[in-house]
Parts: C-alpha cells; sequence; structure tokens
C-alpha cells in the first residue's frame, strides 16, 4: 500500500489524505510491535534464568527414597551424593547396602547413564503396593542377625513406566547381586533380583552329653504354624456407601476403611495393628483415628498390639475425607506414585481410589512430558523471536520516518 500511495501521489495529489491514514496506522503498529518487542525481551531474560539457574521441583523428595532430594540434576548431579550418607550410614543406608552385597567399591565404579524398566525391581522405605501385585518386603539385619530396618522392593512397572521409558542413574555390577543401578532423582536401589534370606549363625558346638538309658519316646508336639491374614476394605459414604474402589472420590468426600487382621495359624500370636497413610494424606485429611493414634510427621496410624486366638480376628475402622480442593501439586519426581490422582494404601491388599483432579492435571497426565529440548535450542530459538520482532520494529519506524519526509516535502512544494 505505501509503494502504491508513493508511487501515484505525483499523479494524483488527493492520495496526502490516503497518506495521512496510512501515518496514524504506521503509529499504531509502532505501539504494538514496541509492546512485542519488550514482552520478547523480557520473555528471553527469564528464559536465561532459567538455563543459568534451573527451578527445583516442589516435590522432588519422599520418605520412600533413599536420598532425600536425590543425587542432584545437571551439573550437580554426582554419585559421590549417595556416597556422603552411606559412608554415615544415615537412614541405614548402608545396612542396606552391606545386606544386599553391594560393596562401596562398587558403587563408586558405577557409571551414569539410563535404562529401561524390564523386570527390575525399585527398593524403597515405604511400602506402595501389595504383595500380590509383586512387592516383596526385606527385613535387613546384621551380621549376628539382629534386625536392622525394613525395606520394600517393587516392579518399576508398577509406578506408571512402560518399556519406552527411560530412568537415569548410575549403573554398576555387584559380585554378588549382578547388576544394579542407583536412581538420579531419589537415590534408591534398583536390582533384578532380591537377595536369599541369610542362614542364622550356626549354634556354638557344645560338647556330647553323657548318654542315658533309652526311655520310650515321647510323642512330638504338633508343629506351631504363624499365619496372619490381613485385608482391606473401603466404602465411600458420600457415594452411597459403595465399594470406594469403584467410583472416583470427589472433593470433600468421606471414605471409611475397615482393616481386618485373621490369625489363621494353630497358637495365639501377638498381631501388629499399623496403616501407612501418606500417599491417601496427599488428597485427603483424618476424620475419624478409629481408636488408633495418628503421627502426623510419619504419616501412620497405629493401634496398640492384640492377642489373637486361633481363628480370631482383630477388625479396625478409620475414616478420612478427601480435601475441599483438590491440589494440582504436579506428580512426584522421585516417585511416580504421589500426586498421581489415585489414592493408595495396602494393608494385606492394596485399595486404590481414583480422584477427581483438577484441569491442569488431566492434561499432565495425557501429555506426559514436553519434547525434550536443552538449554542452547531454548536460547536459540528465543533469539530467533527476538531478531524478528526487533526487524518488524524498525521497519515500521523506517516506513514511519519515510511518510514523514514525504508528507514535508509536499507541504515545501517539492513533490
Amino acid at each position: 500500500m505505501f509503494r502504491k500511495i508513493i508511487s501515484n501521489i505525483t499523479f494524483s495529489p488527493a492520495l496526502v489524505g490516503q497518506l495521512g491514514f496510512y501515518a496514524k496506522r504506521l503509529r499504531k503498529e509502532e505501539t504494538t510491535r514496541r509492546l512485542g518487542l519488550v514482552f520478547v525481551a523480557l520473555a528471553l531474560v527469564v528464559q536465561a534464568l532459567a538455563v543459568f539457574q534451573p527451578p527445583e521441583s516442589a516435590n522432588a523428595s519422599n520418605r520412600n527414597d533413599f536420598v532425600s532430594g536425590g543425587l542432584g540434576q545437571g551439573a550437580n548431579k554426582s554419585i559421590g551424593n549417595f556416597l556422603t550418607p552411606y559412608d554415615t550410614n544415615s537412614n541405614h543406608l548402608r545396612d542396606v547396602m552391606n545386606y544386599t552385597g553391594i560393596t562401596r567399591q562398587e558403587i563408586a565404579a558405577a557409571k551414569y547413564t539410563y535404562w529401561a524398566p524390564g523386570k527390575t525391581l525399585s527398593w524403597g522405605f515405604e511400602s506402595r503396593f501389595s504383595a500380590a501385585q509383586g512387592e516383596k518386603t526385606v527385613k535387613v539385619t546384621g551380621p549376628s542377625g539382629n534386625a536392622i530396618t525394613t525395606v520394600y522392593a517393587r516392579p518399576m512397572t508398577l509406578y506408571g513406566y512402560t518399556s519406552a521409558s527411560r530412568i537415569y542413574g548410575w549403573v554398576g555390577h555387584s559380585q554378588k547381586m549382578g547388576w544394579f543401578a542407583i536412581m538420579q532423582t531419589c537415590g534408591n536401589l534398583v536390582t533384578t533380583k532380591v537377595p536369599p534370606v541369610p542362614r542364622p549363625p550356626a549354634p556354638k558346638p557344645v560338647s556330647a552329653p553323657t548318654p542315658k538309658p533309652v526311655s520310650t519316646p515321647t510323642p512330638t508336639p504338633p508343629q506351631i504354624i504363624e499365619n496372619i491374614i490381613q485385608s482391606k476394605t473401603a466404602i465411600n459414604a458420600s457415594q452411597g456407601l459403595v465399594d470406594a474402589s469403584t467410583v472416583t472420590a470427589q472433593a470433600s468426600d468421606q471414605i471409611q476403611y475397615t482393616i481386618t487382621a485373621q490369625n489363621a495359624g494353630n497358637a495365639q500370636a501377638t498381631v501388629k495393628l499399623e496403616e501407612h497413610l501418606a500417599d491417601v494424606l496427599e488428597y485427603a485429611t483424618m476424620l475419624d483415628n478409629g481408636g488408633g493414634t495418628f503421627d502426623a510427621t510419619a504419616k501412620t496410624l497405629v493401634w496398640p498390639d492384640v492377642q489373637l486366638a486361633p481363628d480370631a480376628k482383630a477388625i479396625r475402622t478409620f475414616a478420612i475425607r478427601v480435601l475441599d480442593t483438590i491440589p494440582a501439586t504436579a506428580q512426584g519426581i522421585s516417585d511416580p506414585s504421589s500426586y498421581n490422582c489415585v489414592m493408595t494404601n495396602v494393608f494385606g491388599n492394596a485399595v486404590t481410589i481414583n480422584v477427581n483432579c483438577t484441569a491442569p492435571k488431566v492434561v499432565e497426565q495425557v501429555v506426559s512430558e514436553l519434547p525434550k529440548t536443552g538449554p542452547s535450542e531454548n536460547i536459540i530459538f528465543a533469539g530467533v523471536v527476538l531478531a524478528i520482532s526487533t526487524y518488524f520494529y524498525a521497519r515500521t519506524r523506517q516506513v514511519k520516518k519515510e511518510v514523514r519526509l514525504i508528507r514535508r516535502s509536499l507541504n515545501t512544494g517539492t513533490i
């Protein structure tokens, strides 16, 4: 349009009016493009800050982790971040590794890479799934057979990983355990098997007793068998007392859990009644303790131990209330089962309840991750956008200046 007006203005002076209109339009375009340039420049500044000071996830650690916060990101990642708590035996980390037979030298020799979940087992300090799903309880003991701590090993596929997933960390080889890995995000041990339960130390030899006269043998007493069967159910009291695992929990719903421990053995047994509710309480609050003691720090609900005769049962109930506003917290970095719009806990069997999450969480589940671009690609893209915005802004100023010169020439009669 500008070229058409200028080329015809000497033949048709009436086009001066259109030139004035075009000048006003250029002023508006200049304002718009100036704002666009400012915003692009600000975006480039923010992008630069994100490159030089990358953000950290607000949900980067979990009580299940071997190393809280993981082994570092970017230039800060190092197997040394695992060896430091190992050397101090923080959280019995060295005891756990000694139990598996993986030595410090084998850990230090591990190389940073990635692996696919396959049939690997991820270890952790908290129970996340049931034995029926493949979770194994590992009671860590010392050289003398003394109990130290309990850890849990479960198939990594239970976290939602697929065969195409890449899990980053340090991979090594142990003479006793074979292939092993340590996850970057949480420091958790990954293996392909669980070590066999060690044999108890052999009793000290004693001198042979003096032979006694042969007497009539006494009947062998029946073998004492301990077998405690645990089970769990949940009902949604806000949706017609239906099985809570068959409906989606809504905000403010009240859910009642019932746990049962039955002695299926042939002798009296002491039963420990304890509920780990960390995953449930991400989306809910405790409503009724059911006579138990709730530890808000450990997120556990504990009842006094009970003595159960054969075939006897112990039944406990408690209730939780889903939060009025369901949080949109991003899914856990170190524990993908955290903030995944599902409330799961285990007492014998796992009870899984879906939660009606907000739109951002739905997007998170549909689009699991953005395209993988590094800092260099992001800076280059932002630089290209800035260059284009600068070009159009400069071009608008140049054309505006040319219009001003032409109008001045018209007013002085040189055109």
